[in-house]
């Protein structure tokens, strides 16, 4: 994935915030601290569409007039040619995207969050050696295309996005072809391998998942008896992460199977739910649960909480092609044995290549983290993993995760600070505080007893 950085001011309740994102990133800290406006902000600057969307680019700026010199190096060549974006190239389109992420934050908000949102400082950093590969190919003349050519962002050489410019003559005359390949340019560096040509979804996994998913035939088939749609309205009162999940739940492919991810379904359905997520064989296609052992089928109403709560993510593991995960409370309705194993998928999913965002209170989850952080350094790992049912995909490398700490201040805004990765792991005061609070109050019951 591409590592970038987002800066925001004064952006809800935080006051000033910087969040690199990174394989495995954990938000933790106070209850309404921010952590899901920080999350869902991610989520949109991942699925952002500076093309279709119609955002306000200022044409007279340097940093456009730079990118478009660029696009036009990159559109003149005549045989299959490789191009390198980096240096004073990069930082032209960064500064162009930051550009036009202030002259339309409004815009891109309100469609985020379904409401008007006030932020005085949205941008975007990349690493100064960050270097993206472009791949340039002509295609064969037609009658409709006497020529054309297609651009494809190649990342270690996987194809990441491809797209088509008009002809020469209608592109030397028409600003279009360069909004086109700059939006796709830059949507791309925020991307990664998101942006690739059979698009990966990234799916925002909100707190009320169960209800959603218990009810979300109900919920859309309300939206189009009202005549409205799950984008944005003024009936919608849901942001649009939820609004995508839905969307994607209902219109789910389930002839079709994945199986990118099929050891971690494995893992979940033997160690977290003892069953089987299925779709039933009736006209609607229910999801059943079949615990381990029976081959009663049970609709998911009448299954527990953790059944319920991890469906959703069996399902988008099984029949889509996630590019990330974006999940809020993963502990939720997980007694501290199932946590654990939880925050074991979590891991497993980062190192398989699927970014992972988490908000969590789980003093567990990040313990567990630690600990496959230690773990991966350890001068007996073969030995530790031998003796353990743990594999090389259940350790850590420190580099590959960020820790975010949401604290609420007396004045009532939030201070977030990125926690440093020390000898023994992240320590999180917001966890540390109130855990020596209760003990230290078992010891006076226990002194006074």
């Amino acid at each position: 994935m591409n590592r970038w950085t987002v800066h925001v001011k004064n952006f809800g309740k935080i006051e000033d915030a910087s969040v690199e994102v990174a394989p495995l990133t954990l938000f933790v800290g106070d209850n309404n601290s921010g952590k899901s406006y920080m999350m869902t902000l991610i989520y949109g600057l991942f699925g952002v569409d500076f093309f279709f969307e119609k955002y306000n680019f200022d044409e007279s700026t340097i940093a456009y007039q730079r990118c478009c010199e660029y696009v036009d190096k990159l559109v003149r060549t005549e045989h299959i040619e490789f191009y390198d974006l980096e240096g004073n190239d990069l930082e032209a389109f960064q500064e162009l995207l930051n550009e036009v992420l202030k002259n339309n934050s409004d815009v891109f908000l309100r469609k985020l969050f379904n409401r008007e949102m006030e932020i005085e400082s949205l941008q975007i950093s990349f690493p100064s050696n960050l270097k993206l590969e472009f791949r340039i190919t002509r295609e064969p003349e037609t009658e409709e295309h006497p020529e054309s050519v297609t651009i494809t962002l190649t990342e270690k050489h996987k194809s990441i996005v491809s797209g088509y410019g008009s002809d020469v003559y209608k592109f030397q005359n028409d600003g279009n072809g360069h909004r086109f390949f700059i939006s796709y340019i830059m949507q791309s560096m925020l991307r990664g391998e998101m942006g690739s040509v059979k698009f990966k979804q990234r799916i925002y996994f909100p707190t009320a998942r169960t209800g959603l998913m218990l009810t979300y035939k109900s919920l859309v088939g309300t939206a189009m008896q009202d005549k409205f749609t799950l984008d944005e309205t003024e009936k919608n009162l849901l942001t649009r992460p939820t609004s995508d999940f839905l969307r994607e739940l209902s219109s789910m492919n389930t002839m079709r199977t994945r199986e990118r991810f099929q050891t971690v379904l494995d893992f979940i359905e033997n160690n977290l739910i003892v069953g089987h997520i299925n779709v039933s064989d009736t006209p609607t296609q229910d999801f059943v649960y079949t615990p381990e052992g029976t081959t009663q089928e049970l609709p998911l109403y009448v299954t527990s909480g953790v059944v319920t709560e991890l469906t959703p993510f069996l399902l988008f593991l099984k029949y889509t092609n996630p590019g990330a995960f974006l999940i809020e409370e993963p502990e939720i309705s997980l007694h501290p044995q199932l946590q654990w194993q939880m925050a074991r998928v979590l891991i497993r999913l980062s190192n398989m290549g699927l970014p992972v965002f988490v908000t969590t209170h789980s003093d567990l989850i990040l313990q567990h983290v630690n600990n496959m952080i230690k773990a991966s350094k350890m001068k007996n790992k073969e030995a530790f993993l031998q003796a353990s049912d743990y594999e090389e995909e259940d350790l850590l490398d420190r580099d590959n995760i960020r820790v975010y700490q949401f604290d609420v201040q007396e004045n009532h805004r939030t201070k977030i600070q990125q926690l440093p990765c020390g000898d023994y792991g992240f320590e999180a005061m917001t966890f540390y505080d109130t855990l020596k609070k209760m003990s230290d109050e078992i010891d006076q019951i226990e002194a006074e007893g």
